[in-house]
C-alpha cells in the first residue's frame, strides 16, 4: 500500500488553475523531493497534503485512507517549514515538545521522546536554550526535532534550507538525508535548488506550470530527461542546446557536421549535450567556435564558447588552461546527446 497516494488532484485561485490533475504515488520510507521553478506550484502541492490547502478536485489518501476532509493535526503528518516557527520564549526542550504536552502525554514521557530526538539530531546539549541562542542551523535542528517527536506516518519538508548560507546548507543537507537512513521514515520535500534535489531524493517530481514534466530516479532524470525543460532543469551547470536539421536519418550540426541518428523525426529540432560530457581535442563529433570566457575553479575550469548565435559551455579539467579568442573543436560521444522536437519533448 502506497504511504501517499495522489489522484488526479486539481487547484485553482479563482480561473487559474495551478495544479492541474496530477496523480502519482509515494512508497512507505521513499524520500520523495518536488522541484521546479518558482511558480510551478510545488509549496502548494505539499500544502494541499498537509491539509492546509483546499482542492477543487481529486484524492489524497495517506496509508490508503482518504484525507480530503480532515484537518491537519488528524493526518498524521509533520511540516517543517522554512522559517523555522519557533516559540521564542520556550526553550529548544520546550519547543520540542510542545506538541505532545498539547496531546495531553505524560511529562515524564515527553521528557524521555524530547531527549531521544535531542540525541539523534545532536543537540541534546542545547535544550535548555532559547532560539535566539542557537545559530541558524541550529534552529532548523529544533525545528525538525518538533516533527520528529511526533512520529508521524509523513514528513513534509517546506525549503527547508532557504535561510541557510551556502556552507551550512551543504552541510543540513547531509544531516538530513543521514536522518532519512536512520529513521526509514517516509519524507517529501520541496526544493527550487536541484542540487538539493538530486543529493536527496529517491525519486524527484519535476513540476512546471502546475502539471508533471518527469518523475525519476536522479540518475533516470540526468540521463533520459523526458523533455528539454527536464534537461534543462537537472544537472549543473546545465545541458548545452544547439539548433539542429534532422533528415535522412542525420543531425546536421550547426557547423554543417552531420551525425547519425536513429530518430525518426525530421526537420529542424535542438540538440542537447551536457557541459561534462564536452572534451578539448580527441575524436568524435564537435561543435566548433571562439573562446569567449574562461571561469576556473580549481578542480574544473568552465569554458564558454560562441558559435556563431549560439553559445555552448564545456566543463573541462582543472589543469586545463584555454586562452579566450582561441578558436576551439569541443568534440562528444553523440550516444550521451539528447535530441528534442521545437515542442520541447524528447525525440
Amino acid at each position: 500500500m502506497p504511504a501517499l497516494s495522489i489522484r488526479n488532484v486539481v487547484k485553482r485561485y479563482g480561473a487559474a488553475e495551478v495544479i492541474r490533475s496530477l496523480s502519482f504515488d509515494v512508497s512507505p520510507g521513499e524520500f520523495i523531493v518536488f522541484v521546479g521553478p518558482s511558480g510551478c506550484g510545488k509549496s502548494t502541492l505539499l500544502r494541499m497534503i498537509a491539509g492546509l490547502e483546499d482542492f477543487q478536485a481529486g484524492e489524497v489518501a495517506i496509508d490508503g485512507r482518504v484525507v480530503n476532509g480532515l484537518a491537519p493535526w488528524q493526518r498524521d503528518i509533520a511540516m517543517v517549514f522554512q522559517d523555522y516557527a519557533l516559540y521564542p520564549h520556550m526553550s529548544v526542550a520546550a519547543n520540542i515538545g510542545f506538541s505532545l504536552k498539547m496531546a495531553g502525554i505524560d511529562r515524564k514521557a515527553v521528557a524521555a521522546k524530547v531527549d531521544r530526538v535531542a540525541q539523534v539530531l545532536q543537540i541534546g546539549h542545547l535544550l535548555d536554550r532559547k532560539p535566539k541562542a542557537l545559530s541558524g542551523g541550529q534552529r532548523q535542528r529544533v525545528a525538525i526535532g518538533r516533527a520528529m517527536v511526533r512520529d508521524p506516518k509523513i514528513f513534509l519538508f517546506d525549503e527547508p534550507l532557504s535561510n541557510l548560507d551556502a556552507k551550512l546548507r551543504v552541510d543540513m543537507r547531509a544531516e538530513i538525508k543521514q536522518l532519512h537512513q536512520r529513521l526509514g521514515a517516509t519524507m517529501i520535500y520541496v526544493t527550487h535548488d536541484q542540487v538539493e534535489a538530486m543529493t536527496l531524493a529517491d525519486r524527484i517530481v519535476v513540476l512546471k506550470e502546475g502539471r508533471i514534466e518527469q518523475i525519476g530516479t536522479p540518475s533516470e532524470l540526468y540521463r533520459a530527461p523526458a523533455s528539454r525543460f527536464v534537461a534543462s532543469f537537472i544537472g549543473s551547470p546545465a545541458m548545452n542546446f544547439v539548433p539542429v536539421e534532422v533528415a535522412d536519418g542525420a543531425i546536421t550540426l550547426p557547423g554543417g557536421e552531420r551525425i547519425p541518428t536513429p530518430s525518426a523525426h525530421a526537420g529542424r529540432a535542438s540538440f542537447g549535450i551536457r557541459p561534462e560530457h564536452l572534451s578539448l581535442g580527441g575524436d568524435g563529433p564537435a561543435l566548433r567556435g571562439t573562446i569567449s570566457l574562461v571561469e576556473p575553479l580549481g578542480a574544473d575550469t568552465l569554458v564558454t564558447i560562441a558559435s556563431g548565435e549560439e553559445r555552448v559551455l564545456a566543463r573541462l579539467p582543472g589543469d586545463v588552461a584555454p586562452v579566450p579568442g582561441e578558436v576551439v573543436a569541443l568534440t562528444f560521444d553523440p550516444g550521451r546527446g539528447a535530441l528534442f522536437s521545437v515542442e520541447g519533448r524528447r525525440v
